[in-house]
This record gives structure tokens, sequence and C-alpha cells, in this order.
């Protein structure tokens, strides 16, 4: 049973590269230990959270009692100095007496507060006892409780004067924030402060130098205000609309975790580099070699043999298989030098028997002879054609070598089409594009002129005007690029190739099988052709000197 398991194992983690194996058993370890961390870190910062909530909710209940006993307590004295009877008559009288300043001036003392403003139920300033701040910015707000005027930085209580069950005016007294709360007006560390917020959760005051009614926006006890998120606990002040706020800075509550979270990454980070520098050593020590005989047998070639054979210095397996390797490319080499002389010799003795056939000596005289007396009459054309024949026969028997240059097999053409203007005469004309740096490049010899001769006989009407055979000769991306076209009456190549016409000619047909023998599948020979345009027939071969 577990050898069974371990098969299936073995087969499903071969399913990924040798490369992708050891990378992922580098990786594999580093993410456990992430993955244990990041549920440490998880529970360490709810803890945190947890003990940072319940320190502030003591520290701002304590607030909030303090602040609420101080409010009540100022509240208490103004609503007393708003129900006397002093206070009654200076509103209905609309005047203050010197002795009624008097009694606003020890009620003022009495209730700590800078400034004590009376005003009837049509906002007109009655009196006032203390350093005026002028007219109230909340004149018309006739409803009783506390406000905070952010221009003078001063707390506010107004109290309502009520007679006969009618509303005749209100007492505005003014209280530094030290007298109402001493805890707001002390700085605090950098980390935390305690602020006061309005019914709608906007600043009013606080420790911190925040701006006046900045809207605090709360998600999940966070807050983030100016860039930085903090740890926000909420309480209702009792009495008022207000609330009290305390605010900790998460990064110093998780400080220390955060401390111990970039060492545990800092350390998983330096273990997964050394883990993947071993992995990637360990798999090039493996990859290189492989990859040395999966490139050289992509490599193999019958003129490379020697090139691609594998340097190991090595003494494991891989060493043993490259060492088997090269012994088999060297038996290779060996075949294959056999076999090559022995096709060598095959065609040298075709050419000799070919060549025995046919007594040069009185071939040529006879040629020079028939030419001599073309030349006595005065007979150019039949002149000119006789000696390029001449010189095609004389490339064909007396040269023995199987590869010419591109010049040389020009000539060949060129002597071709001269005997063939003895037939077509004018019927069509011929333009040589032949680059420079190609003339001496060597080709198999009479390549181009089955091709020539297809053009010839297929593509040229004799009723038909300005017909023309281009030759074009140029390097392309690395090769030999040889362009035979005409623009004669074109053909539908795959009707050609189905009917077995044109292109299945024996000549055209030696030239393919000759390219492939001599070059390989790599070079080849294409034709294009559009009916009523013109046919092109391009040549790939390989740039030989």
């Amino acid at each position: 049973m577990k050898t069974f398991y371990l098969k299936r194992f073995n087969d499903w983690i071969r399913r990924f590269s040798i490369k992708q194996r050891l990378f992922g058993f580098a990786i594999l370890p580093s993410i456990l230990m992430l993955i244990c961390f990041m549920f440490y870190y998880s529970f360490s910062r709810s803890v945190l959270l947890q003990k940072s909530e319940q320190a502030s909710i003591q520290l701002i209940t304590m607030a909030e009692e303090n602040l609420s006993l101080n409010a009540e307590r100022l509240k208490s004295k103004v609503d007393n100095f708003s129900e006397k009877n002093s206070c009654i008559q200076i509103i209905q009288n609309k005047t203050i007496t010197d002795a009624q300043k008097q009694i606003m001036e020890r009620s003022r003392n009495n209730m700590e507060s800078t400034l004590i403003q009376l005003y009837n139920r049509q906002g007109e300033l009655i009196g006032e006892s203390g350093q005026s701040n002028g007219i109230s910015n909340l004149l018309h707000q006739h409803k009783q409780g506390w406000y905070y005027e952010h221009d003078i930085d001063k707390m506010l209580y107004i109290s309502t004067i009520i007679e006969d069950d009618t509303l005749i005016g209100s007492v505005y007294a003014y209280f530094p924030k030290e007298v109402f709360a001493p805890l707001f007006t002390e700085k605090n560390s950098k980390t935390n402060a305690i602020q006061i917020l309005d019914e709608n959760d906007c600043i009013l005051f606080g420790q911190s130098s925040l701006p006046y009614q900045m809207k605090i926006q709360i998600d999940d006890q966070m807050a983030k205000i100016n860039h930085m998120e903090y740890i926000v606990t909420l309480r209702q002040i009792e009495g008022m609309d207000w609330k009290i706020m305390d605010m900790v800075s998460s990064d110093h509550v998780f400080e220390e975790i955060h401390n111990f979270r970039n060492l545990i990454l800092v350390y998983c980070l330096i273990a997964m580099i050394v883990l993947l520098l071993c992995a990637s050593l360990t798999y090039h020590s493996m990859h290189d070699p492989i990859n040395a005989m999966l490139s050289s047998m992509q490599d193999f070639r019958e003129d490379n043999l020697e090139t691609i054979k594998i340097k190991d210095g090595g003494r494991d397996e891989l060493h043993h298989l490259s060492t088997t390797f090269n012994d088999l490319l060297t038996r290779i080499e060996e075949l294959l030098t056999t076999v090559q002389r022995e096709q060598e010799q095959r065609r040298e003795t075709q050419i000799q028997l070919l060549q025995a056939q046919i007594n040069p000596h009185f071939l040529f005289n006879t040629l020079n002879t028939l030419r001599y007396l073309a030349i006595l009459n005065e007979d150019k054309p039949v002149s000119e054609g006789i000696n390029a024949l001449a010189k095609l026969l004389r490339n064909t028997i007396v040269d023995s070598n199987e590869m010419v240059s591109v010049q040389e097999e020009i000539e060949n053409v060129k002597n071709y089409i001269i005997i063939q203007k003895l037939r077509y005469g004018d019927l069509f004309e011929t333009v040589y594009n032949i680059d420079e740096n190609i003339k001496q490049k060597k080709i198999l010899k009479f390549l181009l002129q089955p091709i020539v001769e297809n053009s010839i006989l297929h593509a040229f009407e004799e009723d038909r005007e300005h017909q023309i055979l281009t030759i074009r000769a140029r390097e392309k991306n690395g090769y030999l690029c040889i362009e035979i076209g005409d623009n004669g009456k074109g053909f539908c190549v795959e009707d050609s190739v189905s009917s077995n016409k044109k292109l299945s000619s024996i000549g055209m047909k030696n030239i393919q099988e000759r390219i492939q023998l001599m070059y390989g599948d790599t070079y080849s020979m294409k034709v294009e052709s559009v009916i009523d345009v013109g046919t092109i027939t391009t040549l790939l071969l390989p740039l030989e000197n």
C-alpha cells in the first residue's frame, strides 16, 4: 500500500519541472512559517486592542465623571443667578443700577466666570459683568444648555429667565476651559489624547491641536486622522449633548508587535533567500548538463558533430550520461564520414561515365566550325547562339564541379536565354539585379536554368508586349535569396499541383529535390503566382563562399 501511494505521489510530482520542485520545496517552509506567524500576530493584535480599549474606557469614565460634576456645579450657580429677582428686574427695566452691577460682579466671581451677559427676549444686551467679548455669536439661541465659543475659546452656558411661565431673557455665562475641566487643557503624550465632540461627532476642543469642527469618521473603533490611525473610544457625557473621546495612536499600541513582526519578516526573507540560493545552485548543477545535452540534440547536424559534444567535468550520473552521448556522436560521425565517402565516389563515377559518352574535343571543334560559318555568313544571332551553347556544354561536360559561383550560374542563364532568343526573338526582355556582395557565393550548378525555362515556356504569350523576365539575387536575413519573376499570364498554384502540371515538371521537381538533398529541409523553393499578373519563384539557400 505504501509503495502504491508513493508511486502515485512520484507520478504527480513529476508533472512539475525540476526547477518548480526545487523552488517549491525551498519556499514551502517559509510559507508555513509566515502562516503560523500571521495567526500569532492576529491573536496578539486583538489582545493588545482589548487592553488598550479597557484602559481608554477607564480613563474617559474618570474624565466624564469629572466633566459632568463640574458642568452640573457651574450650571447650578448660573441657574440660581437667573432666578434672582434682581436679574428679573434688570431685564424688565432694561437698565442696570450700580447696586445691581455689584450683585452681578459678586455672582460672576462666585461662578468662576470670566463674563456674565444679560439679554432680553429681543436679543438686546441689557447688562454685563467681566471682560466683555462683545455680542455673542449665539445671541438668538434661547435653548438652555452648554455651548462652545470657538472664536474666544470659552465655554458658554445659557440659562433662560422665566417670569410667570414666560421667557423674558437669558443669562450668558462664559467660563474658561480650565475651570470647566482642567484635564482637557493639559497636553498629554503624543500617543493619545482626550477630545470633546459635539452631537455630530465634530471636534470642539481637547488635548490635541486638531481643527475645530473636524468630522471624525469612526469605523470599527478605528479612525484615520491626518494620515495616522487611532484607536478611538467614545462615551456620552451625562446631562449634555456632547461626547468624550479618547484617541490612542495605533502605532504606539502595536509598536512592539510591529517590531516583532518586522523582525520575523526579515528572518523569513533571509531564510527564503538562503533556501532559494541553495535550490538555485542545486537546480543549475542538474539543469546545465541536461540542457547541454538537449541543446546538442536539437542542434544535431552532419556538419557540427564535433562542436556539439558536451564538456562536463563532473563525477555524477549526469557526467556518465554526457560521456555516453559524446561516444554516440563519435560513432555517428564515423558512419557519416563513411557514407559521404561512398556517395562522393559514386558521384565521381557517374560524372566520369557521362563525360566518357561524348568526346568533348570533337564536340567543341564542331561547334566552333559552325560558329565561324555563321560569322562568315553574317548571321549574328546564330553565331551568338552557337557560342552560348558551347559555353553551356563546356560548363556541363568539362567542368565537373558540382558547385559554382552565383556569377557563373548567372552566365549560364544568360547563355541559355541567348539560345532561346533564336526561337522567341524579342518576345520578352530580361532584367538582371545581382548584388555585388553575393556574386562569389556558391550554389548548385544549373539550379536556375529550369526555372527560367519554365517561365519562358509557360508564362509569355506571343501576342503580348512588354513581357519581362526578372532575375534578382541578394542577401536576406542571413540567407542567399534568389528571385526569378515574370509578368506573364500566371496560374493557380493549387490547380497546377493537383493536376500535375507546370510545377510538377521534371526540371522543377529536380530543383526541389537537389536543394533538400544538398542543404536539408531548412532551405527550399517557393512558387507564388497570380493569374494575369505573373509568377515569382524564390530560392532560399545558405551563404557559402
